[in-house]
């Protein structure tokens, strides 16, 4: 696994080994290899940027790929974004290529929503034609050079999770933290955009169903039946966490200038996803909505 460390890979190792997988994690630094072991995964040393001697361990029955950088978190201008989405053809090169020669018998690739879509408020398919945001086309040429590998008969199968929350990650940064501090969230706008949600522990959940049971070659977006507004997470919170919401509301032309033109567009643009085909195949949500995987997260800080 790459991205053993992160938010979702951290949840994924945990469910992996519940189920009695022995986890390989690729981690970059002593901190997040004590991060995996304290997951219950045992880390290999290595960078997803360089060759080295952890591809030898990555001819695995089963590969999950969760590098960093499938969304902005920070201020990102177009050369960044272009240099991450370049940076991100050298680490799927570096994993697949170590793999294409092996028996490994699925490849869950992590990509994301906004690499396929800027859909508008009506759910759609992965068959809908895509229409990437400006940080999702910096990965297109990952996503074309994917299908490639694909038509070599490595068994990819490609997930794009929406807005995945948990008590990690973005969610702890921007909401999190903020609420409990009682400093204020920036928000421009309380009625849009619209977005896809997935609590962290479900999308581990449904990558090791897709490694079960999805299609190898086809692509499932990650995602609840029930949109919310971007607002909504943290107004959820605060309100499950019994704390005010102080919000800051800045003007549309000031946070642009802020964030930057790529996660300005990125944070204002309708994105709303189907999860028809993964909900196909036989998964179940354990917290299919934004209340009870917000509710579980509050459960957790209060322990």
């Amino acid at each position: 696994m790459t991205g053993a460390a992160g938010l979702v890979g951290t949840e994924l190792v945990k469910v992996l080994v519940a189920r009695g997988h022995r986890v390989l994690g690729l981690t970059p630094s002593v901190e997040a290899a004590e991060s995996v072991c304290r997951a219950g995964a045992t880390p290999v040393m290595g960078d997803l940027l360089e060759a080295g001697r952890w591809q030898d361990e990555a001819a695995t029955e089963w590969v999950f790929h969760l590098p960093p950088h499938s969304v902005p978190t920070r201020r990102v201008t177009e050369r960044q974004a272009g240099a991450i989405g370049r940076a991100r053809l050298t680490m799927d090169a570096n994993l697949l290529d170590a793999v294409a020669a092996g028996t490994t018998r699925r490849i869950v690739y992590g990509a994301h929503t906004s690499w396929y879509a800027a859909a508008g408020s009506r759910p759609i398919t992965e068959d809908e034609l895509s229409r990437p945001s400006a940080w999702g086309r910096s990965f297109t040429p990952a996503l074309d050079r994917l299908g490639g590998y694909v038509l070599t008969g490595l068994p990819i199968i490609t997930a794009l999770p929406g807005w995945i929350y948990g008590n990690a990650s973005w969610f702890r940064d921007r909401v999190i933290e903020p609420v409990m501090a009682g400093r204020r969230v920036l928000h421009v706008d309380r009625t849009r955009p619209w977005v896809s949600p997935i609590h962290a522990h479900d999308c581990a959940r449904a990558l090791v169903h897709l490694a079960e049971r999805g299609e190898a070659g086809g692509r499932y977006f990650v995602v609840n039946g029930e949109p919310v507004r971007l607002f909504d997470f943290a107004e959820v919170f605060a309100r499950l966490a019994k704390r005010r919401l102080r919000v800051y509301p800045g003007p549309a032309a000031a946070t642009r200038l802020v964030l930057g033109p790529v996660l300005a567009d990125y944070l204002g643009t309708d994105a709303v996803f189907s999860n028809i085909r993964l909900r196909g195949i036989g998964f179940t949500f354990r917290y299919p909505t934004l209340e009870q995987g917000i509710h579980e997260v509050v459960g957790v800080l209060n322990e």
